[in-house]
């Protein structure tokens, strides 16, 4: 029989913990003004835009039906309830404007003040709307994702209270009369580890699917049954099943997580003889499982217009086909010994102690239903499996977040128990670590490449562009998300598509080798690019005739420094760009590419074809 294990035991506090990390996270993303990775805007923000607004551009995943749209719904309903709150507005000012006015001329209809201010009034209802709608764009996915991630951060305190009340041992030292008296110190390392560590700062209220995830992770954590199956009957496992599957449907990857505590739930229930309480387990699996399949799947189709699995697109780009190295390999180690020390931050020190260290202060007849056991086990098998794979990047893991700081705060717990008293001298330094974590991940969020985003900005605010092109790696910018005009006739900028026409062929690893998209192609030669997919600058008689060429030259041209120094600022020299505005993005930047200042150009309406050319 499994032993009867007293549900009190498993009630943790409730504590205004989660409005602690609210405020805090909705501060972290109001000031978050920099560019990451363009999977921020482009694979969330983006597609949610175009859905919202009706226009944009969406990038091949999406074409190709390789993402699932639950987590970019979100910020359709964010930016649908913004835009209806403008049309609200509008009609408000609206009224006030014309009584306003009325008001004004029949009391005062001689001055000429009078219809100043009337004229003014009658700008109100189009101006704040606007401006309205445009900060409520920027902003609002800001704060409906500082609320999400709030929420993971909370269930990854309740769970780590929830391991500890699980894993206490009354019957020691005494410890019944004062059962869960440690509670309050785990809590407070928990929160303090979460709160101020550096990639949460930097990374949890960007607009990630890695962040979803991992919030999505860290609920179905505290809910699953880590008492080896005594709870499937709860609705509370019912709750854990709903939001694994539903990680999992917008990363198949994240199923790894649920490989070790699924199977050793199954082993205890068949070892035991439990076999109606196995019964219970598989039926709700299967009615989750269909529940959350099916929600997905309407959601996706809703999107796509038909119906449509990007799970299967998802799995046969990653992982049957060699495509995925297509935006780089990194060496086996890299998680090990760069996404790990980054994701952790200040507490790779204690979570390395609490890896090698018994946490559990109680004693489990079967081993395995240790949940430390567990979960260390879960890691190990997510860096095994994730460092197999080529393509990297330190987000890839962010989902393990909630493990990492359950391990780090009983680590950390255990150190102040054993050494708390002699290391008295040293606490001002231990409290000054997390303070430095918290103020770099600042100066990254407000400081390094912060161009990016601004340059969006400026191009918002400009009066009128018919033409707008940006010759850089391509998505180094957000999109309409933070453009949000439908004027522009023309905009276009440099693309770097995956070679999918190499699906399914089976010479796709050595032609794979070969390929080079648009932006490459660009970087290889930057001259012969720009001659061989732009008209002539200068002369509109020079262009080759029944040629098309790729792009027109723009109005608005935007740049890297790097473009600049590097052939245009040679080549506009005699043309008649100028430079129209520049903003700083990055002292240094890993990809040279994107290194310096970006620059706005602008072109002067003057045709040089008009000038007669004069033979001597």
């Amino acid at each position: 029989m499994v032993q009867e294990v007293d549900k009190t035991k498993l009630k943790v506090r409730r504590t205004p913990i989660f409005l602690l990390f609210l405020t805090f996270r909705i501060l972290n993303a109001v000031l978050t003004r920099t560019f990451f990775q363009a999977d921020e805007f482009w694979q969330a923000l983006e597609p949610a835009h175009w859905k919202a607004f009706k226009y944009g551009e969406l990038t091949w995943e999406w074409k190709f039906g390789v993402r699932s749209y639950m987590f970019p719904m979100i910020f359709e309903l964010t930016y649908r309830l913004v835009s209806l709150s403008s049309v609200m507005l509008h009609y408000v000012l609206l009224s006030l404007s014309t009584i306003g006015s009325n008001l004004l001329i029949l009391l005062l209809p001689k001055y000429e003040l009078t219809w100043q201010v009337v004229n003014d009034l009658q700008k109100l209802p189009l101006d704040i709307p606007r401006s309205f709608e445009y900060y409520g764009v920027i902003y609002a996915p800001k704060i409906i994702m500082a609320v999400i991630a709030s929420t993971g951060e909370y269930y990854t305190i309740r769970f780590v209270q929830k391991i500890y009340l699980l894993t206490l041992d009354k019957k020691k030292d005494g410890e019944e009369d004062k059962e869960g008296a440690d509670l309050p110190e785990i809590t407070k390392f928990a929160v303090l580890l979460s709160l101020t560590n550096f990639f949460n700062c930097f990374f949890i209220t960007r607009t990630f699917i890695n962040s979803f995830e991992m919030v999505l992770t860290s609920i179905a954590l505290y809910h699953w049954d880590w008492t080896g199956g005594q709870m499937v009957r709860e609705s509370s496992f019912t709750k854990a099943l709903t939001f694994a599957f539903l990680a999992c449907l917008q990363r198949p990857s994240s199923g790894l997580i649920w490989i070790i505590p699924g199977l050793l739930l199954l082993l205890n229930l068949v070892s035991k003889k439990q076999y109606h309480l196995l019964s219970i387990a598989l039926l709700k699996v299967i009615r989750s499982f269909l529940l959350v399949f099916t929600a997905n799947a309407v959601i996706d189709m809703y999107f796509y217009k038909e119906l449509t699995f990007p799970i299967f697109r998802f799995l046969k780009f990653n992982f049957t086909t060699p495509l995925s190295k297509f935006y780089g390999v990194a060496p086996w180690h890299f998680h090990l010994f760069q996404s790990l020390p980054i994701i952790l931050g200040a507490a790779t020190p204690v979570f390395v102690f609490g890896l090698f260290s018994q946490l559990s202060k109680k004693s489990f007849s079967d081993r395995y239903l240790n949940p430390f056991l567990q979960v260390k086990g879960i890691i190990l098998l997510n860096l095994l499996v994730y460092s197999r794979l080529p393509h990297k990047e330190f987000r890839f893991i962010f989902q393990l977040q909630p493990l990492f700081i359950l391990i780090s705060s009983f680590g950390l717990f255990k150190l102040n128990t054993a050494y708390g008293k002699r290391l008295v001298a040293l606490r001002p330094l231990l409290w000054l670590v997390p303070f430095v974590s918290v103020l770099v991940a600042l100066l990254l969020n407000t400081f390094h490449e912060s161009g990016s985003i601004e340059v969006m900005k400026f191009l918002h605010e400009e009066p009128e562009i018919d033409s707008l092109g940006f010759i850089m790696p391509c998505h180094s910018t957000p999109g309409q998300s933070y453009l949000h005009r439908s004027d522009i006739s023309d905009l276009w900028s440099v693309t770097c598509n995956p070679p999918l026409h190499l699906l399914e062929d089976s010479e796709a690893y050595s032609k794979l080798e070969s390929y080079m998209d648009e932006s490459d192609h660009l970087y290889d030669n930057i001259p012969t690019f720009i001659y061989r997919h732009f008209p002539p600058l200068f002369r509109k008689n020079l262009r080759t005739p029944g040629k098309i060429y790729s792009h027109e030259w723009p109005t608005y041209l935007v740049v890297f420094e790097h473009m600049e120094n590097a052939f245009l600022k040679e080549f506009l020299g005699d043309s008649s760009y100028v430079e129209y505005n520049r903003f700083f993005n990055s002292l240094a930047h890993w990809d040279s590419r994107r290194s310096g200042d970006i620059i706005v150009y602008y072109k002067l309406p003057f045709d040089f074809s008009d000038i007669s050319v004069v033979k001597s």
